[in-house]
């Protein structure tokens, strides 16, 4: 990679052997490389491959009217992130996390608090992406002497989410979080008996319900494997079963997509797990 402007003392510019622009980190990055010249790899902590030109210059902006120890200290905050859930993050959330926080951060100067509708579900759906909002911004708080609120934990939380699908609209994220909440509903009251959400099969079941929410809405559930062996767990578990013919009515309902038979017995097992 050839450096194409220090942006910071911890950023550089640069572009790889196909001239594509990348956002390059690392501490104190700026100390071993000059313009022009070929980026020491030793010295590189992350690599953030921006596909859109806008993105870039949007960061190129930020940076202006951010000052340098502010941009610092958010730039580590991100770091955090990416250590949270190594390989999981797209990298256009180190521009759009980084544009949410500078926001945050001048709202919380000014004590404003912008209400978060979905906080209670996020906290109780998304615990891994809430804890990692509450940890970044108990860093912030720390370093840059602010009161940031629970919303603000919330708000990074759904960057997080957002960062971990293909869609990268975040009204795709805002749908994915009140169908998990409806789904749940669904569940708790057809089965008839409280979930211990403290279970590995509840965290799975969890899991699963959010990578089920994500291939509805992208259209691309499951249905070109050979599932016959696993046919009779429809028949060994009816009640989960007709739980979760509920939740394809559900779908159908209010997205107008039909939930494909294989979609069903996976789902079904995952109930079953749960109820019993």
């Amino acid at each position: 990679m050839t450096v194409q402007k220090i942006l910071n003392n911890n950023l550089i510019l640069a572009t790889d052997e196909a001239g594509r622009e990348q956002v390059v980190m690392g501490k104190g990055l700026r100390f071993f490389c000059r313009v022009g010249e070929e980026l020491p790899p030793e010295h590189v902590q992350k690599v953030f491959v921006l596909r859109q030109q806008g993105v870039v210059d949007r960061y190129r902006e930020l940076l202006q009217d951010v000052p340098p120890r502010t941009a610092e200290v958010l730039e580590e905050a991100l770091q955090l992130a990416y250590e949270q859930f190594p390989g999981r993050l797209n990298d256009q959330l180190f521009v759009t996390l980084f544009d949410h926080l500078v926001y945050a951060i001048e709202r919380c100067q000014k004590h404003i608090v912008l209400p978060n509708r979905l906080l209670w579900e996020v906290r109780r759906f998304y615990p891994r992406e809430y804890a990692a909002g509450q940890q970044i911004c108990a860093f912030l708080n720390e370093r840059l002497d602010l009161d940031l609120p629970a919303e603000e934990a919330g708000n990074i939380a759904f960057h997080l989410v957002n960062a971990q699908t293909e869609n990268p609209d975040m009204t795709h994220t805002l749908q994915a979080v009140r169908m998990l909440k409806d789904i749940y509903n669904i569940v708790a009251l057809s089965c008839g008996q409280s979930i211990d959400e403290n279970s590995v099969h509840y965290a799975r079941f969890l899991t699963h319900m959010q990578y089920f929410i994500d291939r509805v809405l992208d259209r691309k559930m499951l249905g070109s494997e050979d599932i016959s062996v696993l046919e009779p767990v429809l028949e060994q578990h009816p009640r989960a079963y007709g739980c979760a013919q509920k939740v394809a009515a559900y779908v159908q309902k209010n997205l107008g997509v039909e939930v494909p038979r294989e979609e069903l017995i996976y789902l079904t097992m995952h109930l079953a797990r749960i109820l019993n």
